[in-house]
């Protein structure tokens, strides 16, 4: 069905503005899949914060390449349904792996991560990272932790200080409570 320069126009700032909120893309070819299936996908995926668009192919390279993305003319052939991560992509492109399982008519090509195209053989990979925060979470450990053992090591010799300090308190402390016993029982 041919569409106007207008509706195109409407559709690439449309693909755009989708685009430019993402993290990354996972491009599916759906052929055959009914509105109900489509539709459960669809859903899968919006609990993930992620959506499911059905789109025009040139029209959609031309908005990959006017946001800076990776356009793969071999990815974009053939009915194209595209997976948009807007928080955890990992998480996006393990539910759309595990319904392309279930659902032969769903076929994975392949993804889009900023200006690199990811093959689809590299998704499953991906899916298995964690998500973005707990990968931030062990980086800022991995800087971190030499640090924190060389203040350790800084303050250790004040504490074996203080350690000997308190045992000799203790230890005048003990000797002093044992003569005032002394005194009092004679």
């Amino acid at each position: 069905m041919a569409i106007n320069k207008q509706r195109k126009e409407e559709l690439v700032a449309q693909y755009v503005d989708m685009l430019q909120q993402a993290r990354g893309v996972v491009i599916t070819e759906y052929r055959g899949m009914s509105v109900k299936q489509l539709d459960e996908l669809r859903a899968k995926l919006r609990e993930n914060n992620a959506s499911f668009t059905v789109t025009k192919n040139t029209l959609l390279k031309i908005a990959l390449q006017e946001v800076g993305m990776a356009a793969p003319d071999d990815l974009l052939s053939g009915p194209v349904g595209l997976a948009v991560a807007y928080e955890d992509l990992p998480k996006v492109v393990k539910t759309i792996l595990e319904h392309a399982e279930d659902q032969e008519l769903l076929v994975v090509k392949g993804g889009v991560l900023g200006a690199t195209a990811i093959p689809e053989s590299s998704l499953e990979t991906l899916s298995k990272l964690p998500p973005l925060d707990d990968l931030r979470a062990q980086i800022a450990g991995m800087i971190t932790m030499p640090l924190t053992q060389f203040m350790g090591l800084l303050d250790e010799p004040g504490r074996q200080v203080v350690g000997v300090i308190q045992a000799a308190t203790n230890g005048v402390v003990n000797v002093l409570a044992a003569y005032v016993q002394k005194q009092e029982a004679a």
